[in-house]
């Protein structure tokens, strides 16, 4: 039997390999180029802030729609009040009549109406937002 002792075209064939051709053809030993690098500090920068825009949403969307409920909820409660205390004491009804009296319907701050049913939709929409960015920051997370 003979076996070939020239080892030299085996050594070409496990050096040149496919899958190390395919290693140094998709990560070139000369460094990423400038444009892939631009791109990853886009992607970087990209996937910061929509993070930031969740993490301001999550803090945000609660407390809207929690300070929205309360007020729309808390003129009801307190004419029930005033029909409660009505068998009791006039003074007692007037005084818990003109509490409910100074709950105002909506506020105007700089220019802008604020009243409980924005509060809870602005608070619906910022649970939307934060949804959004999850979905992007997931997205670009595995992009990078």
């Amino acid at each position: 039997m003979n076996i070939p002792t020239d080892t030299t075209r085996t050594n070409e064939r496990l050096s040149t390999s496919m899958p190390e051709q395919h290693y140094t053809k998709k990560y070139p030993s000369s460094g990423m180029p400038i444009s892939k690098l631009f791109l990853t500090i886009i992607w970087a920068i990209c996937h910061f802030a929509f993070f930031f825009i969740q993490q301001v949403a999550e803090i945000f969307a609660p407390l809207l729609l929690l300070i929205g409920i309360v007020w729309k909820i808390l003129p009801s409660l307190l004419r029930s009040a005033v029909g409660m205390v009505d068998a009791a004491d006039p003074q007692i009804r007037d005084m818990v009549g003109r509490g409910t009296e100074l709950i105002p319907s909506s506020l105007t701050v700089a220019g802008h109406t604020i009243s409980a049913s924005s509060l809870i939709f602005d608070g619906f929409l910022l649970i939307g937002l934060t949804a959004l960015c999850a979905t992007i920051t997931a997205f670009l997370g595995r992009r990078l």
